[in-house]
Formats: structure tokens, C-alpha cells, sequence
């Protein structure tokens, strides 16, 4: 077993900064007219799955909703805030920004849901918004959501994911919009439903006494009734004019006459009020509002580096002192934004009266951003002040950090925020995106950032060294594309400059090329060299800054050491590869998922069905079209074949046509070739043999292709062509293909394949009244799978090989075993026939009718505990488990006992006496 790399490098990787003040209200300064009537109208509404509030801007959206969240956080609600940007439109980020949201109320509810965006992009959407509605279910605490400013959000992708939370979760989770329009929300089918609260501009509007209230009692102003009355029907009640009007009324001797020349719609008066009340301040101050207003928000250094202006801190409180629509956005007073409706008024003064400040000001919010790590506020104001050299040179300085720390969502978001056509000429840049492509399995997107980065570098003259190194890097790249589409005839031509040159070059690239030449390796039966190449790339592997290099080299060397019969040694690999995946990228994250594969594919070679189940179903949550094929064989082909031997065959059929269509889209023949073989296995344990021969002709054939792959696609055919042969009852063309079979097998020192191979034979010469042909086969594949422990290896050849078993039993008993073969252990053979026997009888299938089915003991331990009324935390803690597994337990004990739920499972337990 391998050492742990150097604890230095197995720190989990920060999540990028996030700007704090999206994940809670505005903080107000000074007393707020409360709203008593439309709280009222809220806690009328009761726990509605949506409510939304949606007026123009100025109508006191925010203000409303954060009084509401005052009035629920009393009741004992969990209070979310997320406050969105227009970066949510990439609904990767919306979903970090939403987790980070509930993250910092309930962190709990949220752990590692990061990570898996991280990983899996936005293929893992819908597994992390069902795990937050589960999440929040079962917690069983009230839960409110307030989504602010969803307007700015126009993205189908994000839209739908917002429509999915809202569907979808229970009535613990009460979500609250506020929008300036009702587009992308389920409006009508909760409308009939009951479950949407809507307050509208409407009903935002200040009557009179509201009115009064915000002008005479808290505004201070000297206002008859009838003014007080005029105002309020002159704006409508529209809370924006009537504080713009309380500003412009400070300090008139005659406020009433001010109010009668009042007129005309909002807009018109917006401009006229905003006029008047700028008109009216002193210089230095009218001048900090143009020179602020250009971020999105800002605090006293910013505003200072903006401004010129060494007392910004001072400025902004001074400025919040007078009622200048500057909201404060935490309760310490460091962080602020202006109403966006007066922002904007500036922003188009500014725009009017000086439009080259815009773009200094631009650049000086871009630095400040840079300087402070908020790369994303950087480039956007890079972008904005025409500046894209600098947004593009900031992204490619920290592009590949972001891809080493398998951040690669975010750089593909900030790539999204440059022009297309500034990156086309940017080396870097180019290779850092087809890293991050390739990393999440987008090969099409990944190709094309790389043949521009070759367009790039054959027509522009670069020094010959960055151009080589360049090349290097760009060639593995190149090679991991390839594999991960199977395609393995160049990759080591492609990665074997970068191995020689190892020394010179980054530990990353390095790391991957020695993963890279291992898997051809593995592909060509030569499993020694694998691990031998492996050995070497360790020390790359721990200089490498994230996951993934250092996890698939210990998945490679488990695999070679599978394929090589020392179990053991692969099992040990398998582990250390999840322990540094959960380490490093959190029990989530793809590179977890991709390890637990595996160990869950060795498992169920041991014949541990259960906690094989367990890993390979973790597996299937996020999606398993992810990694080289290996893991995606495991994913569908191993757990069909559980499902199946479960009694569940709907379940397994279900599986491989998913892995089916995974097959077609990513061009994958040697995945369909075992997905089909698969089906081929259920279709004749069923009895359909006329399909079994249907799906075993349409098997890819590997003719036309080269190497280990074509070989492996090949030898399945021929595998399932024998099978059916023998269903058929064609046992002498069976035992023909498997004789040929186990041959070339054996000639390429596959040792595991030869043995399944050589079980095969052996029932083949069975069924076709050859006994002693038959205990000949068979007794040399158990020999060779007594050593390794192999079990399913040989009990997969079927139910038709435990008459062969236990022929071998009686003549070694008897002393007939053939002087000359070698002797199968007792012991091994005693518990193949023990397994081969338990699933003859059916000891061990489950089926998915309504009733009662036997379950484990373990589960049995689970369900009293659930009974006695404990909840999955107090399970995992009195058992010795992860929650997870106890939730994975949960699963099957709901789908062996047909029900939907905690109460009818403990209730179904109760009726069928599993509990006395």
C-alpha cells in the first residue's frame, strides 16, 4: 500500500470567495414603515410552497421580504437569504450560490452539494436539488427560502431548476421570490392548487396612512392631510417617489405648493424628484455618488480608490445619514449598494455628463476587485471598461489553478464572461478550457478549445520552448480526450513526450501522462507495467495540486492488480483511492464516485452483494456516464447484474438501457458491448432466447479495431454468442467458442476473464452430457480462482454449474479426483456450492411486489430502530454508520417492503410480525 501523500496536499481545496452580502437582507439603517397589513396577508397565505412578490422597481420588494423573514425567524423558521446576480443565469453557479445560502443556516443541509457541482457541472443538478429537498424534509424543521431580484434571472436552465425546488419540495420548504416581473415561475399550476401567495404592485402600494407614516412620523416633514393624501395619489403610492419627494420636500417653505406641481407617470416623476434631490446637494457629495454608483456594491475602500477620496468609509455613512437610497448590506456597516432604481438614474447621468469617467472608474473597480481576490467583479469590470486584455490575462493566470483544485465549473464561468474572440489567441487559455471540458467528460467542447489552441500556434510565431512545452501539454490533453472515448491507438505516442521530459515539466501534466500510459497498459494485458509505470508517477502525483491525478492512479493500479488476481492488492488500491477522494474532494465529489465504482466491482466479485449494492448505487446518483470506461462497466453492468440476481429484473433492464443510451451518445462499443451482454444474461435467465439471440447478434463485433479494446469487445461477443448457442441447444458450437475463447484468454494473460471463461466451458460441457469434460474445465478454473478468492467469477456461469460443483465434491471425497489435476481447496469449494445452492433456492432473491419480504438482519436492526422512532443521525450513531449508509439502507428496505416512506415501512413491519 502506497503512503499518504504529504498532508500539505490533502487539504480540501477552499470554495471559491463568494460575496457574503448576497446571503442576507439589507440591513436597514433607520425605522421602516412596517408593513403590518401584508405580514398579515402572509401568515393568512400559511405555508404555501411559493410566494411571490413582484412590482417595478422602487415598490419595497426587498424591504417586505426581510421583514418577513423577521416575522418568521420569530415563529422558529430556518431562514435562508440568496440575493441574485446575473451570473445565476449559469445555473452551476445559481446552484452553489442557493447552497451557500442554506449552507451558512443549516450547514448540514448542504455538505458537500458544492463539490458535486464542482465535479459534475450542471450534469449534477438534479441529484443535488432532490438531496436538498430530501435533506430539508427530513430535518422536518420549517424552512423559508427568499430568492431577491429573481428578475435578473433569464436563463431557461436556471429557470427550471428554480421550477423543479418549487414542484418538488414539501410544505417544510416555503420558497419567497421577489421580482420585478412574474416570468419564469410555476405561477398557474400552484394558482389552482392553493400553494401561491401573490402580493403585486397593487397591493405594495402605500395607502395614506403608510404614507403618512414614512413622511410626517418618521420623515419628520410638516404635512397637512390633503398634501399627505395628494402625494400619495399623485405617486400612486409607489414608495420610491414618495421617499425621492420626501427628500426634495426637506427645507421648503411651502410644501404644499411643491406637492401640486407634482404630475405625470412614475417615470417621468423618478426623473423629476432625482433631479431635485441631486440638484440640492453639496458638491463633494453629488460628486461620491457618480463615482460609486459604477459596482454592484462597495465598502469604504473601494468607494475611497473610486472616489479619490481617502474617508470613503466616512462618506458612505454620511451619505446614509441623509436617506441617499444607499442600503447597507451587512449589520457592521462595511458593505452597501445603492437602490438599484437610483443606480441607475446615476449611471445614466454619469453616462450623459461624463462618459469617459465610466470607463476609468471601470478599470478601478476591475483593480481593486483583482487585488482582492474576487476574480468574477474583476472581469466584469474589466469587460465593462473595454479593457479585455486585462479580464482575459487575469482568467488565464488563474485558469489553471482552478482545473488542478477541479474547479473547472468556475473557470468555465469566467471564460463565459469574456468576448468569444478574445480567447482565441490565448495558449493558456485554450488549454486550460480543454482540460476543463475533457475533466467533465464534454469532449466536443473540449476538442475545439484544442484545435484552436493548434490553429493558434501553426500560424503565430512563438519562442520555440513555450511553443514545445505548449504542444507537450496540448498532446495530453489530447490523449485524455482519447481515452476517455476509448480510443487508445495514439495515446501513448501522444503523452510519451511528456513522460520523457518528466523533470522539466508540471506535475499535473506528468501525473496525468503516467495515468494515461498505465490505462493503454491495462488495455494490452500488461498489467505489471502498469503498476510499474504507476510506482513511478507517485511523486507527480503528490505535487499535483488536486484530486484527481493522484485518485485515478490508485484506481489504475487497482484495476491492473484485479485483472492480475491479487485481489487484495486491488482492494487496498480501490480504498486508498476513496479515502484521499473523500478527502480531498469530499464523499460526493466525481472522483469518490468514480472509486467507489470500482471497490463496489471487487466487492461483488468477493460475493458482498450488499455493501457492492451500496457503493455502486452512490455510484448511480449523480450519473455514470463519468471516467473511462471501467467505471461506467461497474456502474451499469455490475449493479444490473445485482439488481438481477435480486429478483429485480425491471430494475436491471431499466439500468442498461441507461447505460445504453450512455454507449450510443459518447461512442463507447466496448460499454454497449457489456451493457448488451448483460441484457443477453437476464434475457435467457427469463427464458427468452429467441431475444437473448436477437440482442447477441446486434452485439458490437471489435472487427476493424486494434489493440486491448477490440480484443475485450471481441471476447464479449463471443462470450454471449456461447451462452445463447447452449439455450439453443447447440452445445457443440458453444463449447467451440468457449474452447477458443479460454485459449486466447489465457495466450493474453487475462487471467480473470479466463477463468468466468473456463466456468462457462464447464456448464457448456454439462448440459451437453460431458460430466467428467465438464469437472476437467472447471476444476482447472477453480484452482486458478482458489487463490484470488474469486467468486462471482465462477458462480455467474450460472445455475447450471452447481451439478459440476458438486460432482468435483464427491469424486475428491471419494478419492476420484484425477491424480494428475490439481487439488481444489475444501474449503473454497464448500462455499461455492453454499452460495451456487442459497441462490438456486432463492434464499436470497427479493422481489418488488407490495408484500413483505425477508430482509437482512441488518436491515431488520435498522427498521426497529426506525420504529422506535430515532432518526437516521441516532441510527448511524447507535449502528457504527455513515448517515448515508443508513439512508442507502432506508432505500432498499422501502423497495423490499413496497412502500413510499419512514411510517408505512415501520407500519408494514408491524402487520407481517418483523418486529416481534
Amino acid at each position: 500500500m502506497t503512503s499518504p501523500p504529504d498532508p500539505h496536499l490533502r487539504r480540501r481545496t477552499p470554495p471559491p470567495p463568494m460575496p457574503q452580502t448576497r446571503f442576507r437582507p439589507p440591513v436597514a439603517s433607520k425605522t421602516l414603515v412596517p408593513r403590518t397589513r401584508l405580514l398579515a396577508d402572509l401568515r393568512a397565505g400559511g405555508r404555501a410552497r411559493l410566494t411571490v412578490i413582484h412590482a417595478p422597481a422602487g415598490y419595497g420588494k426587498s424591504t417586505l421580504a426581510a421583514q418577513w423573514c423577521e416575522a418568521l425567524a420569530q415563529e422558529d423558521a430556518a431562514i435562508a437569504w440568496l440575493s441574485v446576480d446575473t451570473d445565476d443565469n449559469a445555473v452551476v453557479w445559481f446552484l452553489m450560490h442557493l447552497i451557500e445560502a442554506i449552507r451558512r443556516v443549516q450547514p448540514a443541509l448542504a455538505a458537500e452539494l458544492g463539490q458535486v457541482l464542482e465535479d459534475h457541472g450542471g450534469d449534477a443538478e438534479r441529484y443535488v436539488l432532490t438531496t436538498l429537498i430530501n435533506d430539508i424534509d427530513e430535518h422536518g424543521r420549517r424552512f423559508a427560502l427568499i430568492i431577491d431580484d429573481w428578475h435578473r434571472v433569464t436563463s431557461p436552465e436556471t429557470i427550471a431548476a428554480l421550477g423543479f425546488l418549487i414542484e418538488n419540495s414539501s410544505h417544510n420548504l416555503q420558497i419567497v421570490v421577489t421580482s420585478r416581473t412574474q416570468a419564469g415561475l410555476p405561477l398557474s399550476a400552484l394558482r389552482i392548487r392553493g400553494d401561491l401567495i401573490e402580493i403585486d404592485a397593487a397591493a405594495l402600494r402605500f395607502d395614506t396612512s403608510e404614507s403618512r407614516s414614512l413622511l410626517v412620523d418618521l420623515g419628520g416633514l410638516s404635512l397637512e392631510s390633503d398634501s399627505v393624501a395628494e402625494l400619495t395619489d399623485t405617486t400612486d403610492g409607489w414608495v420610491a417617489a414618495l421617499q425621492l419627494a420626501a427628500l426634495s420636500l426637506r427645507g421648503r417653505r411651502d410644501p404644499a405648493e411643491f406637492v401640486r406641481t407634482m404630475s405625470g407617470r412614475h417615470h417621468t416623476i423618478a426623473e423629476f424628484l432625482a433631479e431635485n434631490v441631486l440638484d440640492t446637494l453639496e458638491p463633494d457629495i453629488l460628486d461620491f455618488l457618480l463615482a460609486t454608483c459604477v459596482p454592484e456594491r462597495l465598502n469604504g475602500d473601494l468607494a475611497a480608490s473610486l472616489a479619490g477620496n481617502r474617508r470613503g468609509q466616512l462618506m458612505l455613512e454620511r451619505v446614509e445619514e441623509r436617506d441617499l437610497f444607499l442600503l447597507r448590506l451587512d449589520e457592521d456597516g462595511e458593505w452597501f449598494r445603492y437602490h438599484h432604481l437610483f443606480a441607475d438614474y446615476l449611471r445614466r447621468r454619469l453616462e450623459r455628463d461624463d462618459p469617459d469617467r465610466i470607463q476609468r472608474l471601470n478599470t478601478v473597480a476591475a483593480q481593486w476587485f483583482a487585488r482582492h481576490g474576487m476574480i468574477k467583479e474583476a472581469v466584469v469590470h474589466y469587460c465593462a471598461a473595454g479593457d479585455v486584455e486585462h479580464a482575459v490575462d487575469l482568467v488565464e493566470r488563474e485558469a489553471m489553478v482552478l482545473v488542478e483544485h477541479s474547479r473547472m465549473v468556475d473557470l468555465l464561468g469566467l471564460v463565459g464572461l469574456l468576448p468569444v474572440e478574445s480567447v482565441g489567441d490565448q495558449p493558456t487559455l485554450l488549454t486550460a478550457i480543454a482540460w476543463a471540458n475533457c475533466l467533465l467528460q464534454r469532449p466536443n467542447p473540449a476538442q475545439h478549445s484544442l484545435d484552436r489552441l493548434r490553429e493558434f500556434l501553426a500560424r503565430t510565431p512563438v519562442d520555440a520552448a513555450i511553443n514545445a512545452d505548449t504542444q507537450c501539454e496540448a498532446d495530453v490533453v489530447q490523449a485524455c480526450i482519447d481515452v476517455y472515448g476509448d480510443r487508445l491507438d495514439r495515446a501513448s505516442a501522444l503523452v510519451g513526450p511528456a513522460l520523457e521530459q518528466a523533470e522539466d515539466g508540471q506535475p499535473f501534466v506528468v501525473a496525468v501522462a503516467a495515468n494515461i500510459d498505465s490505462f493503454v497498459d491495462i488495455q494490452n494485458s500488461r498489467f505489471a507495467a502498469a503498476l510499474t509505470r504507476q510506482r513511478w508517477a507517485r511523486p507527480y502525483q503528490y505535487r499535483s495540486r488536486g484530486p484527481f491525478v493522484g485518485v485515478y492512479g490508485q484506481c489504475f493500479s487497482g484495476i491492473a492488480a484485479f485483472a492480475a488476481l491479487d485481489l487484495d492488492a486491488a482492494e487496498r488500491y480501490f480504498n486508498t483511492a476513496v479515502d484521499l477522494a473523500r478527502d480531498l474532494a469530499g464523499p460526493h465529489s466525481h472522483a469518490a464516485q468514480l472509486a467507489g465504482a470500482l471497490l463496489g466491482d471487487l466487492r461483488y466479485e468477493r460475493n458482498d452483494l450488499d455493501g457492492a449494492a451500496m457503493l455502486l448505487e452512490e455510484s448511480q446518483e449523480l450519473g455514470a456516464e463519468s471516467g473511462v470506461v471501467e467505471f461506467m462497466q461497474a456502474s451499469y453492468g455490475t449493479l444490473a447484474r445485482i439488481r438481477a440476481l435480486a429478483g429485480d429484473r425491471v430494475g436491471a433492464l431499466d439500468l442498461l438501457s441507461e447505460g445504453a443510451a450512455v454507449a450510443d451518445r459518447l461512442h463507447l462499443p466496448r460499454l454497449a458491448s457489456r451493457i448488451g451482454a448483460e441484457r443477453v444474461r437476464i434475457l435467457l435467465q427469463a427464458g427468452q432466447i429467441r431475444d437473448a439471440r436477437r440482442a447477441a447478434d446486434a452485439l458490437p463485433s471489435g472487427a476493424g479495431g486494434r489493440g486491448g479494446v477490440a480484443a475485450t469487445i471481441m471476447h464479449t461477443r463471443k462470450s454471449s454468442e456461447a451462452m445463447v448457442l447452449s439455450a439453443e441447444g447447440d452445445h457443440a458450437a458453444a463449447i467451440g467458442h468457449l474452447t477458443r475463447l479460454v485459449d486466447e484468454l489465457t495466450r493474453l494473460g487475462q487471467l480473470r476473464a479466463a477463468v468466468t471463461a473456463r466456468a462457462q466451458l464447464a456448464v457448456a460441457y454439462q448440459e451437453a452430457g460431458r460430466p467428467h469434460q465438464a469437472m476437467r474445465a472447471l476444476g482447472v478454473a477453480l484452482c486458478a480462482a482458489s487463490r484470488a478468492r474469486l467468486r462471482r467469477s465462477v458462480l455467474d456461469a450460472g445455475p447450471g454449474l452447481l451439478p459440476v460443483l458438486g460432482n468435483i465434491s464427491d469424486a475428491t471425497r471419494a478419492g476420484r479426483w484425477p491424480v494428475d489435476a490439481e487439488q481444489v481447496p475444501p474449503d473454497y469449494l464448500a462455499e461455492l456450492i453454499a452460495a451456487g445452492a442459497a441462490e438456486s433456492s432463492g434464499a436470497t432473491a427479493r422481489t418488488l411486489s407490495p408484500e413483505l419480504r425477508e430482509l437482512s438482519a441488518r436491515e431488520i436492526d435498522v427498521l426497529r430502530l426506525l420504529a422506535a422512532g430515532l432518526t437516521n443521525q441516532d441510527i448511524a450513531e447507535r449502528l457504527s454508520l455513515t448517515v448515508n449508509t443508513v439512508k442507502w439502507y432506508l432505500k432498499k428496505i422501502y423497495a423490499t417492503l413496497g412502500v413510499t416512506n419512514r411510517t408505512e415501512s415501520v407500519a408494514a413491519a408491524h402487520a407481517g410480525g418483523l418486529l416481534n
